[in-house]
């Protein structure tokens, strides 16, 4: 790694993994050519490959469908990763082999690198031949991600949103010259703002807590990144600050606790029933700010109850 403090790369991209597995199907889409949709289940590497495999790797491996897949987050611009591939598949192939009338089967990963970082010479796949005793010729071939090559607006379409965190790092050669002009100092900060806006726009609905988890991360790397610009870095902190702070999952989650908490008048638990339901509707039509005015007045809650026919 190129830094002492690199773990946060590794961090950030473990984080994503444990609270919203689900991004990385679109990921994982668009490194393999599959079509996993949205919902299909990501499950963590089984506790009998952990046993053998190490931590780092463990934490990269998901089985959706029926394959394993192997993503590595890398932020250095190394060329031989692809050879640390090898050795890592084979360990996870390894440890899931089969045995088959005598014969064992060794049934290796979907691999691909994530790199956060690429140089003039990263191709879009790493390739090693691999020469067996007898003269026989492998290829191992692993696609290659390079976050940096996609701009904001494919990001969003490709529902790349794991890439966000990341995002500031195409950046990273030019703070210095950006901070010295106020014309790149505000479109890198408007640039910022209109990426909050639309992952506000388009996670909005996500009951997980998606927005604000990536918001957190987002502004986690910027700020290790900005570490040397001090002007800027608390100029970036304001934008990720600002209005679109207010209405974060968490306060959909503290609305609903307030609102169940109080109940209504039929009784608690006929109330609690109702209140989700009125939730949960509102939710749907992106009305945020009603619910938390309906959690602390009962009065408006019997007005949205009869306006949206919640008996």
């Amino acid at each position: 790694m190129e830094e002492t403090n690199s773990t946060i790369y590794d961090d950030v991209f473990r984080t994503i993994q444990e609270r919203h597995p689900g991004l990385l199907i679109p990921l994982v889409n668009e490194a393999f050519h599959t079509e996993y949709v949205e919902q299909e289940p990501v499950t963590r590497l089984p506790e009998e490959y952990q046993k053998v495999v190490s931590k780092l790797i463990a934490d990269s491996c998901s089985v959706i469908g029926s394959r394993i897949y192997h993503l590595e987050c890398q932020s250095a611009r190394d060329g031989g990763m692809v050879l640390r591939m090898v050795e890592y598949d084979f360990m996870i192939g390894l440890s899931g082999a089969e045995l088959s009338e005598g014969i064992y089967r060794i049934r290796f990963p979907s691999s691909c690198i994530f790199y956060l970082r690429h140089g003039k010479n990263t191709g879009r796949e790493g390739t090693v031949e691999i020469e067996l005793a007898d003269g026989q010729t492998v290829n191992y071939q692993v696609p290659v991600i390079k976050a940096q090559e996609y701009t904001l607006e494919e990001l969003f379409e490709k529902k790349l949103y794991i890439c966000l965190p990341y995002y500031i790092m195409r950046y990273e050669n030019k703070f210095h010259q950006i901070s010295r002009s106020e014309e790149k100092t505000g479109k890198l900060l408007q640039e910022f703002d209109q990426m909050l806006a639309e992952l506000w726009d388009k996670t909005r609905q996500d009951e997980t807590g998606l927005y604000q988890d990536l918001l957190r991360l987002i502004r986690k790397i910027a700020e290790y990144q900005l570490r040397n610009e001090t002007e800027l870095k608390e100029r970036m902190g304001n934008v990720m600050g600002g209005k679109v702070l207010e209405l974060p999952s968490d306060k959909l989650r503290e609305a609903r606790e307030q609102g169940i908490s109080q109940g209504i008048e039929q009784g608690i638990s006929q109330g609690e029933s109702r209140v989700n339901q009125l939730i949960l509707a509102l939710q749907k039509q992106g009305r945020t700010e009603d619910i938390l005015h309906a959690a602390s007045d009962r009065e408006y809650q019997k007005k949205l109850f009869e306006e949206l026919g919640i008996s």
